[in-house]
């Protein structure tokens, strides 16, 4: 349905740290590392003997680096002490930097977090460093954990988002509604602080609850996303995207379909057809030229094409008669019955008499005609007339199959209240 940053492949975001992580922790270890008593009162005897040899294979000209390697086992068998962990892991760091081995990277800074040495300000960064570790290496309970603690300790790595990455974690391990849940808290926690939204929260938790047919997610999260940005591409994902995951009755499909039709988001040539023929060209002929015409601005048609040379000759036979014959619809809808009446506010609106429109749907629904289409539609003319906060309150009457239809076009009111 549209470009996700998920799909992106989040492990661009964390493949590129290799040299960060070298300057962060695995700096060339000294070449005197236990020469005095001071270094012996930090690290146990039993710890120096063993590291010194390593330290000089390191430090050798050139290094001996698959030596030291080997050796790694025992040295952590020496340790006795924090002090002994923060160097033991500093110099497997230095090994797995220098010999490219990302599991001994990532052990490395594990045993210098685990050491408690680690200054508190370059934790985060460490976090982090072990998260992507674990991340590329399909461990995503433990990049995750990593991540969580990286984003508690303040530490924003650039260019990446640790929420989308947390939710992210979620996702490979096919648990879909946490990562989505993930997304929702982040989403709310903003809102409650008064901060920007990040779209790429809304886009990746929207993506997957339509990946997996989450559709009461998937009409929150479509909501959030106008509410937060109304782009017109963001208006075309959103009502795609429902229009796609609800089975919704043509009637209700149409009301869906003019609102897509408002906000540009009517793209395919199914769709096009879709929409003309849930309102019926000899039914709604001056709506279906509207249609029609819309496509073919938008390159959907040719002027040529068979379909719509179809379609416009039987829209263009029957538009002129509702046009002139309105004065009579309108006294069918004002005297019979609630069918009539309901039928000559779907007239006036093709007309796009909203006014009129807006008082036929009304009588309707006194007369006892179904009160979702009823309300939807008094709130439809209400909009198109400008009469937003009217239109709100009315959609808030809606319940049921066509509640989603309701809420999109509250979004849209809203949208418009506030100016975008």
């Amino acid at each position: 349905m549209f470009r996700s940053t998920r799909r992106k492949t989040v492990r661009s975001a964390v493949a590129s740290f290799a040299l960060a992580v070298a300057l962060a922790g695995g700096a060339a270890v000294g070449s005197a590392a236990f020469t005095s008593e001071a270094a012996y009162a930090q690290n146990s005897r039993g710890f120096a003997e063993v590291y010194q040899p390593l330290a000089e294979m390191v430090n050798a000209t050139p290094p001996n680096f698959e030596g030291a390697r080997t050796a790694i086992p025992t040295l952590i068998a020496a340790i006795e002490n924090p002090n002994d962990r923060q160097l033991a892991g500093n110099l497997i760091l230095n090994i797995g930097n220098n010999t490219s081995d990302p599991a001994l990277q990532r052990q490395g800074l594990e045993m210098m977090l685990e050491s408690g040495l680690v200054p508190v300000e370059q934790q985060g960064q460490f976090n982090w460093f072990v998260g992507s570790l674990a991340f590329q290496a399909d461990d995503y309970a433990a990049a995750r954990e990593s991540f969580e603690v990286t984003k508690s300790l303040g530490y924003a790595p650039e260019g990446t988002d640790l929420d989308v990455l947390i939710a992210e974690t979620h996702f490979q391990q096919d648990n879909v509604n946490a990562g989505v849940q993930h997304l929702v808290g982040a989403i709310t926690a903003a809102e409650a602080a008064g901060t920007a939204v990040n779209q790429s929260w809304i886009t990746n938790a929207l993506q997957a609850a339509y990946d997996y047919d989450l559709t009461d997610q998937a009409l929150v999260l479509s909501e959030k996303l106008i509410q937060h940005h109304p782009s017109q591409r963001n208006w075309e994902n959103a009502l795609r995207i429902l229009n796609q995951l609800y089975e919704l009755p043509e009637d209700a499909r149409v009301d869906l379909s003019r609102l897509m039709r408002l906000n540009n988001a009517i793209i395919d040539r199914q769709e096009y057809i879709r929409y003309i023929e849930d309102l019926d060209p000899r039914v709604m002929s001056n709506e279906v030229q509207l249609v029609l015409a819309m496509g073919l601005d938008n390159g959907v048609f040719e002027a040529d094409d068979p379909y719509y040379v179809e379609v416009k000759g039987i829209a263009d036979q029957r538009a002129p008669q509702d046009r002139n014959g309105i004065d009579d619809i309108i006294s069918e809808g004002q005297n019979g019955d609630a069918l009539d009446a309901l039928s000559a506010g779907d007239v006036l609106y093709s007309l796009s008499d909203f006014a009129q429109a807006e008082t036929m749907y009304k009588l309707a629904l006194e007369r006892g005609y179904d009160a979702g289409t009823a309300n939807t539609r008094i709130g439809i003319t209400q909009a198109e007339q400008g009469n937003y906060a009217a239109a709100i309150e009315t959609f808030g009457l809606v319940t049921g199959q066509r509640a989603p239809v309701a809420r999109m076009w509250v979004a849209y009111a809203q949208q418009q209240m506030a100016g975008n």
